[in-house]
């Protein structure tokens, strides 16, 4: 006889961690696009393109995974 499993609940953040979770994330997308942008402009050297490079395809994975299945 299978079991019957019961949900579970979701989890409620407060509101401190919940900005703290959005803060981060803005700070690390916006540390992305800066490494992007110094990098089209040609203020990264250019032993420091893979850097750059995996950079821009995070960013362009992020912006599809953003826009994708809407």
């Amino acid at each position: 006889m299978p079991e019957i499993i019961e949900p579970e609940e979701p989890k409620c953040y407060s509101l401190t961690e919940y900005l703290l979770w959005k803060i981060d994330r803005t700070i690390a997308i916006l540390g992305v696009v800066a490494i992007v942008g110094l990098y089209s402009f040609g203020e990264i050297p250019p032993e420091k393109e893979a850097i750059a490079l995996s950079a821009l395809g995070i960013l362009g994975v992020y912006i599809g995974g953003r826009g994708g299945n809407k």
